[in-house]
Order: C-alpha cells, then sequence, then structure tokens
C-alpha cells in the first residue's frame, strides 16, 4: 500500500511540473525541426537549453541570406525610424551606422557558423550576400567561397545578386541598401576539386570552369546572370565529365561558345535569354548524342545544329521577337529538322509565323517527324499563323495530342526596311481552313486528344475548332478552357457573360463532327481572369 502511495505521489508531481517531451526527442526529430526554422532563431533556441547548445551545429542545410539576417538585425536595434522614410531615399546617418553593424554582425554569424561546419557533410548550403570589392568585408566573400568549394558539399547555391550598399529599397517596411552598379564577383581562380559537390548553381557573378580543379561528382549547373569566361561548352564540360544537366539563364558568354566538335554527354540543356557581349544572338553548333529535353528562349535565332540527338524527347522553342527575315525561317526549319527524334514539341507564335516562309517550305517539312506524339502551340490565331499550324500538322503523322493555347495575337512584321510580306500569307482567315486539300495524316489516324486554353470565341478560334472536329477522324476529346470575368465586373456585365460563354457551348456542341463519338466540353479556369471587352 505504501509503495502504491508513493507511485501515485509521483505521479502527481510529474503531471503538476509538466514532462518536457520536446528534451527527450530523438535528435533526428529536433533536427528536422530545426531545418524548418530561419537562421535567427538556431541561435535563439540553442540558448533554451544545454542539450541545444550546439545542436544547430549538426544541421546539414544552411541557408545563410545577407538581406534577411541584416533586415531583421536592423528591425531590432535602429532607433530613429522616423528617419528611414524621407524623399529620394536618403538615409540618416544612424541608420547608415546601422547597416554598417549589422553587416559586420552577419559576416561574424556566417565565420562561426562555418568554423563549426568545417569537416562536416552539408547536403545543401545557400550563401547569399552583396558583394562589392569596396566593401569592409569583400576579401571574407573569397574565404567563404574557398570554404564552400573545398568542404563535403552535396547541393551549392552562390548568389551575390546586387542588394546593399549603393542605394536602399524597401523590404517589409523597412529601407535596405541595394547595390545595382557594383561590378560582378569574380570567383577565386583555384585548383578547386570538391568530391561529393552534384548540384552547383551560381548567381550574378564571373565563372570560368577552366581555372578549376575537376568537378567529378557534379550533375547539375545552373548559371544565372553570369559572365562565362570559358571559351567554348566544351571547355566547361570537360572539368564536368558527369555533367547531366545544364542551365545558363540572363548569362554573357563568348560569341562561339556553344560552337563545339566534341561529343557533350547532356542530357537536359537549358537556355533562356543568354546573349554575347554585343548581340543577343548567337551560333549553335553542337553533338549531343544523349540528350532528351531542349529548351530555347530567346529574342533571336541564328544558325543552330544540334547534332545526333536521337534520344530526345522534350524540345521548347521559344522566341519572343516582333521582326522577322527569310533566312530566320531556314534557320528554324533546319534546327527542327536535327530535332526530328522528338518526342514532344512546344513553340512559340513566332516559330509558327516565321517557319513555312524557309527556302522550299510551303506545305510541311522535308522530313517527318516519326517519334512526335505531343505539340503544344503558343497563338493568337492570327492570320500569319495559319500556314505555320497547317505545316506542323501534316508533318507529324503520328501526333496524338494537341495544345493550343491562345495569347495575345501579334503579326511578326518582315522585312521593316523594305516594307514586304511573304507571299504565303496572301489568303483569307476565315475560309483558309475549308480550302485545304491535301490530307493530314494525324488527323484522319492518331490525333485523339485537343485541348485549347484561353478560348475567347472569336471567330478565327470557332474556324480552328470547327477544323478539327469535321476532320478528326479518331478525335476523342476536345477540351476547351475559357477565362472567368474578372471580379470588379458589374452585374450586368457578368450577366452578359454567362450568356456569351453559354451560347460559345451551344456553337461548339452543334458543329459537325466527322467522329460522331468525340466528346467537346468547355471548363472554366478558376484564378484566371479576362477583361470585361470581351
Amino acid at each position: 500500500m505504501e509503495c502504491n502511495r508513493r507511485r501515485r505521489s509521483r505521479s502527481r508531481q510529474d503531471t503538476s511540473r509538466g514532462i518536457d517531451y520536446i528534451s527527450r526527442m530523438p535528435i533526428e526529430v529536433l533536427l528536422h525541426i530545426f531545418y524548418f526554422l530561419p537562421l535567427k532563431y538556431w541561435i535563439v533556441m540553442s540558448l533554451v537549453s544545454k542539450q541545444w547548445k550546439y545542436i544547430w551545429t549538426q544541421i546539414s542545410i544552411l541557408t545563410l541570406d545577407e538581406a534577411e539576417l541584416v533586415t531583421g538585425i536592423i528591425r531590432k536595434e535602429i532607433s530613429c525610424l522616423s528617419c528611414i522614410a524621407s524623399l529620394n531615399h536618403h538615409i540618416c546617418q544612424c541608420h547608415q551606422h546601422a547597416v554598417n553593424a549589422a553587416r559586420r554582425k552577419f559576416a561574424e554569424i556566417v565565420d562561426r557558423i562555418l568554423l563549426f561546419h568545417s569537416g562536416c557533410t552539408i547536403e545543401h548550403f545557400r550563401l547569399s550576400c552583396h558583394h562589392d570589392n569596396q566593401e569592409m568585408y569583400a576579401p571574407t566573400v573569397d574565404k567563404w567561397v574557398q570554404f564552400s568549394m573545398t568542404s563535403n558539399i552535396i547541393e551549392l547555391e552562390l548568389d551575390f545578386s546586387p542588394g546593399m550598399p549603393n542605394n536602399y529599397y524597401e523590404m517589409e517596411g523597412l529601407l535596405v541598401k541595394r547595390n545595382i552598379d557594383c561590378q560582378q564577383y569574380a570567383l577565386p581562380r583555384h585548383a578547386f576539386q570538391p568530391k561529393l559537390l552534384k548540384v552547383l548553381t551560381l548567381s550574378f557573378c564571373k565563372f570560368e570552369a577552366t581555372s578549376y580543379g575537376a568537378f567529378k561528382s557534379l550533375k547539375r549547373l545552373s548559371l544565372y546572370h553570369v559572365d562565362i569566361l570559358d571559351c567554348s561548352i566544351g571547355d566547361l564540360v570537360s572539368k564536368c565529365p558527369a555533367l547531366e544537366d545544364l542551365s545558363l539563364k540572363y548569362c554573357f558568354h563568348p560569341e562561339k561558345f556553344f560552337v563545339c566538335k566534341q561529343e557533350l554527354k547532356i542530357k537536359y540543356l537549358f537556355l533562356m535569354h543568354c546573349m554575347t557581349e554585343n548581340r543577343a544572338m548567337f551560333p549553335i553548333d553542337i553533338i549531343t548524342p544523349n540528350l532528351l529535353t531542349l529548351t530555347i528562349v530567346g529574342s533571336y535565332l541564328m544558325s543552330t545544329s544540334v547534332k545526333r540527338a536521337t534520344k530526345l524527347i522534350n524540345v521548347t522553342i521559344d522566341i519572343e521577337q516582333r521582326f522577322a527575315d527569310h533566312a530566320q525561317g531556314n534557320f528554324l526549319a533546319s534546327l527542327l529538322l536535327d530535332l526530328f527524334h522528338c518526342h514532344t514539341l512546344a513553340l512559340s507564335s513566332w516559330c509558327i509565323q516565321v517557319l513555312p516562309t524557309g527556302d522550299g517550305l510551303r506545305r510541311q517539312l522535308p522530313l517527318p517527324f516519326r517519334n512526335l506524339k505531343h505539340l503544344m502551340l503558343h497563338v493568337g490565331l492570327v492570320k500569319q499563323e495559319l500556314p505555320g499550324i497547317s505545316c506542323l500538322l501534316r508533318s507529324f503523322p503520328i501526333l496524338e495530342s494537341l495544345q493550343l493555347k491562345l495569347c495575345t495575337p501579334m503579326n511578326v512584321e518582315w522585312d521593316v526596311f523594305q516594307d514586304m510580306i511573304p507571299n504565303i500569307f496572301e489568303l483569307e482567315a476565315q475560309s483558309y481552313w475549308e480550302s485545304q486539300n491535301s490530307p493530314f495524316h494525324c488527323l484522319q489516324n492518331c490525333l485523339k486528344k485537343v485541348k485549347i486554353y484561353g478560348f475567347v470565341g472569336q471567330n478565327t478560334e470557332m474556324e480552328m475548332v470547327k477544323f478539327l472536329l469535321e476532320n478528326g477522324i479518331v478525335l476523342e476529346t476536345l477540351d476547351v478552357y475559357y477565362y472567368g470575368l474578372n471580379p470588379w465586373a458589374s452585374t450586368q456585365e457578368a450577366l452578359d457573360y454567362k450568356w456569351f460563354q453559354f451560347r460559345n457551348l451551344v456553337t461548339l456542341m452543334t458543329l459537325p463532327k466527322a467522329r460522331s463519338q468525340a466528346r467537346v466540353k468547355m471548363t472554366k479556369v478558376y484564378g484566371a481572369y479576362m477583361s470585361v471587352a470581351y
């Protein structure tokens, strides 16, 4: 009895005091919780318990963001908040001192964290700091980069985007410095040979792979706003024998960077608005027998050749430009013929308008695409796009699915200095599809699914749908997606819009079909709106 009485008493004491379940958690669970906390809370949590004093040093995912930490430090320490929001973003003397002090504290925090993680394996490390050769801790940045390149890091992201210190921008109600004119940070030229590094992302810096040792484990390299100093893509990939994924966005590179005679083992190549020192166009001549995905986004197209791409699956060519000439049509046709092994193809309106103007191109490409099953077109369904759409449909005999993403209509301007338009566009838009006598093999044998996004119900859109339904002998579904009306429309406008869409639905349902079982469906896209001027 006495023993039971003691147990009940001890149980009541434990209940009154409460049980510290958090301290009893396994270290793996605590580390997982820490992953979701900002860096500033790591320091606070380390003061809560002696058991947690150094637990943050075991975290293998590190994110050190100067803008975030400096802003947080200033928010706590600055005393004269009324002097922040002054005209023309002029900052008072006390705020200037607060920024400098916060940046020094940020450098101390980074140094301390890197010291405690020396020799550790880090799964993901992201460092974002604003570099300037004139800044107080500029030499320290080299030390941080050296740590990054010599440590056991699996995924590394180094961001030197413009920020402090020359002028200020508002972040969460607090003005923070931004430097828009400082020179890009040049990565140190050392024979770094990271052993575990598999993913490397660099932003706003100068990069020269030939100055490093071998990145033997690197599989993915992403460069964003980077000045590439290597002479060619061959120089870059020679340092990365395992490289599979290469992504370049808004990068500057030598004019013949993408001219290479050696085989590249790259599987995924993404080029977005890259350019040389003088222009936004450059030749591409590469050999990629392992290439699976190719994406080219830019303003112009030049002589482009992607050879031996026999494993190609996905291709996206998105040129955003208002002008073109006959040479652009030849460049595009030549590129597509190199990519005829692909299974999925996405093209912009510019490509569709330019394609049929190449030499000898009118009805279809010289070489049919025997593997292509999925086609996505960004179109405005203007008159100049119709020959290109027709050419593509005839060139893909086993096409199974077609997606039309309707965008703002735009006619490419041809030979602007001579004000000439290719005679291929001398056609009547309303009767164009009725005048097409040559067979479309994909419509007769393979095309089963059609999706149209951004449908409004204009005549050119209805004519396109009518053509697909009348010729789609094996067509199973035609899904039409339209935007909802903007939420600030009046009641009368909402009623008119509902009637307008009902009329579109009735028109679509009554169009003649080559296959009576073909299903036509209209669906509203939520979260996207159109103006009342429908």
